[in-house]
């Protein structure tokens, strides 16, 4: 195995670490869950901002970037209609918190295959991208963990999930190893594909939960999450 998918591996973990950190959390209320879902958003949209779509944009130009950018969007909207609504206060945090998990997963590939990209022109960059991403993935985990702990979902359950989670990053590693030789202009569009999702996911559902809940602590986790972003991209 190599050692950038052991670096992916690494990285991939902290968001365990992450959602295993948020549970420590005893008392949830109204406050914590506007906060956290702020956060969620807050750390979804820096990544889009200045890390998914600017890279898309870099690798295979503007109108491939924001083409795959569209798809992720009228995907996500199609698998929410297929979804339907959910009634119960339960049931869509449960269904924010996959929603949550499912857009993480799609950018953690190629974020991963970003250490491949990244170690095939320089060893040390390959580091320090891991490392950065380990950051960043941390208050990922945060994020996924808070509505599904409100939903009612195990603590264990969600671990397991996470962690399996957490293996696409290194999976991701291993496909950049390959796309350097095979397919160098897939990642463009996937990570616009992958900002599609996060953006829908961040309009739709997060922001009008966390304002519902708590106006004022919605906006302390926004700022939380962009700024846990911006410190995690300067260590890259």
């Amino acid at each position: 195995m190599s050692h950038f998918v052991l670096l992916g591996l690494g990285a991939g973990l902290c968001t365990v670490l992450g959602a295993g950190l948020l549970m420590l959390k005893k008392k949830w209320d109204s406050q914590s869950l506007a906060l956290f879902l702020g956060l969620a958003a807050g750390v979804m949209t820096a990544i889009v901002v200045l890390d998914m779509l600017p890279a898309a944009v870099a690798v295979s130009g503007f109108t491939m970037a924001i083409s795959g950018n569209a798809a992720g969007m009228l995907g996500m909207y199609l698998q929410l209609k297929l979804w339907g609504s959910g009634a119960a206060a339960k049931a869509d945090m449960r269904r924010l918190g996959y929603l949550i998990m499912l857009g993480i997963a799609w950018h953690d590939l190629p974020e991963g295959a970003v250490i491949a990209l990244a170690g095939s022109y320089h060893e040390q960059a390959g580091w320090l991208i891991a490392f950065g991403l380990g950051v960043h993935n941390a208050p990922e985990g945060m994020a996924i963990a808070a509505p599904l702990i409100m939903a009612g979902v195990s603590k264990v359950k969600i671990l397991a999930q996470v962690t399996l989670l957490s293996l696409i990053t290194p999976l991701g590693t291993f496909i950049g190893q390959q796309a350097i030789t095979y397919l160098p202009d897939l990642m463009g569009p996937l990570m616009g594909f992958a900002s599609g999702i996060m953006i829908y996911i961040v309009i739709g559902q997060l922001l009008p939960q966390s304002f519902f809940h708590d106006k004022r602590c919605a906006v302390y986790g926004i700022i939380s999450g962009w700024l846990l972003i911006v410190f995690a991209s300067r260590m890259v």
